[in-house]
């Protein structure tokens, strides 16, 4: 028979859990804490609860029993296309006038599923985004997903389902979008594939957004059924940093049951349809969608109206039944920043290398790729033997749809400082999405090597705030979701 926990040990287990993960488990949910507890000790060899709880909340710190920790604490419970008022607004309302307004300059679009599990909801992302977008192959598109669960990320990488996973969407979708891999499980096509691309990323982590990790600049940010369980404190942090990660005039998809004004200022309530969702303020042009500002649960219902039509995975496709979204007034595409501070930066003084980059940093994260891309390189000319300044140059490189020129990039700052680590990791990852496993292990590699001959708490050059512990355990958990 299991040994019981004192109460104690449990309260101390719950904070420690909070402040490594973000997760909160008040008293009304200490049975859902022991029973994750009593999983994840399972999992890790201990034959009893205290135990595992006290060598958690005391060991140093070992990535590998937080994955597991949190993958038994995490309720990964998602399928395609879940919650169909939202893919209806995103299909009707939201992306077919910021797609138009890409389509006339740079043709890029940005969107983010954080707390994505096995990845449903990324794929899903990526399956409206080609059917949107006929000409798919002349677009620089982003589809990041992040989880905690390694686990979770692994099998989203894979990109394969059972049925269940397809509750409420039609067969001809699935048809379309999906092939057979036996035993029930169906695989996406390479259509979606080649769009999401899966990262560890650990939410309570100030860590994001920032270019380096491809969180910066995003049209669409999707965290739904994740901050619900996080306390309060954690949950605002978190809101905060995805305001900086959302570009002005983007948006904020959030559950229902998280959807609380007070969380997230500097967003408007939009409601299109049956879906509530937020918009981010600033110098964007702002839509003429009914929302509402303020008091928690006040948000404005827009007018009722004909149904919309669907451009893109109909109703019938996601189990939606027809005639039952409302359409407000159509949502403008978000204006685009003015580069003032492009424009400043290589005007005067910023001539610099240090202002250059910063400003590279600053036009990258709204989304003004193609001033980053002539500021990064203004930098490396300024000073043409600082490997920071090829190293931003690469990240910016990469998140304009250019991984030779990143590749590029990185080797040249590497020749300039063969142990720069988070180039050889930057360099790791991008070779192991462009299929070449055994130069990217490599880099994993010397990156490891590096890491381990520094303190963990060492900050790392170039690294906006991250230590050498903190990259060592994010190598572990990337290395398992390969």
């Amino acid at each position: 028979m299991k040994a019981p926990i004192p109460e104690t040990v449990l309260q101390r287990f719950s904070e420690f859990v909070a402040e490594r993960t973000g997760l909160h488990f008040p008293p009304s949910r200490r049975a859902d804490l022991l029973r994750g507890l009593e999983d994840a000790a399972a999992g890790l060899g201990y034959g009893d609860v205290e135990t595992c709880a006290r060598m958690l909340m005391e060991a140093p710190p070992d990535r590998r029993r937080l994955d597991t920790l949190a993958h038994h604490l995490t309720v990964g419970e998602t399928y395609f296309f879940r919650d169909p008022a939202v893919w209806t607004a995103l299909e009707a309302e939201i992306l077919p006038p910021l797609i138009a307004a890409r389509r006339a300059t740079d043709r890029h679009l940005r969107i983010w599923s954080a707390g994505c599990s096995t990845g449903e909801e990324a794929y899903s992302i990526a399956i409206l985004l080609a059917r949107l977008l006929p000409d798919l192959a002349s677009w620089n598109v982003a589809v990041l997903g992040t989880d905690i669960d390694v686990d979770a990320l692994a099998r989203a990488e894979q990109g394969v389902y059972r049925e269940w996973s397809f509750r409420g969407v039609s067969d001809g979708l699935r048809q379309a979008h999906f092939e057979a891999a036996g035993r029930g499980r169906f695989r996406v096509r390479e259509v979606g594939r080649c769009l999401p691309r899966f990262a560890y990323l650990n939410l309570v982590d100030d860590v994001y957004p920032s270019v380096t990790n491809g969180t910066n600049a995003m049209d669409i940010l999707f965290c739904r059924n994740v901050l619900m369980y996080f306390e309060r404190s954690a949950a605002e942090a978190v809101a905060r940093r995805f305001h900086r990660s959302v570009v002005d005039g983007g948006w904020l998809i959030v559950a229902a049951a998280e959807a609380d004004a007070a969380l997230f200022p500097g967003f408007s309530t939009v409601r299109i349809g049956d879906a509530l969702l937020y918009r981010k303020e600033g110098t964007a042009h702002a839509s003429p969608m009914s929302k509402s500002r303020g008091r928690q649960g006040t948000a404005q219902h827009g007018d009722s109206g004909p149904a919309s039509r669907s451009v893109g995975v109909s109703r019938a496709d996601i189990g939606e039944p027809a005639g039952q979204g409302r359409r407000v007034v159509q949502a403008r595409a978000p204006r685009r920043p003015r580069d003032q501070h492009g424009q400043r930066a290589a005007a005067g003084p910023s001539s610099r290398p240090e202002a250059l980059a910063l400003a590279c940093r600053e036009c990258a994260n709204r989304g003004e790729f193609d001033e980053a891309r002539r500021l990064g390189e203004a930098a490396v000319a300024a000073d043409k033997s600082d490997a920071g300044l090829r190293y931003l140059l690469a990240s910016v490189f990469e998140e304009s749809g250019r991984p030779q020129d990143a590749k590029a990039a990185l080797r040249q700052a590497l020749y300039i400082d063969p142990d720069h680590v988070l180039a050889h990791f930057s360099l790791a990852n991008l070779l192991r999405r462009l299929g070449q496993p055994s130069r990217a292990a490599a880099h994993f590699s010397v990156a490891r090597r590096l890491l381990d001959a520094s303190a963990a708490d060492a900050p790392l050059p170039d690294g906006e705030g991250l230590t050498a512990g903190r990259l060592r355990e994010i190598i572990d958990a990337t290395e398992r979701i390969s």
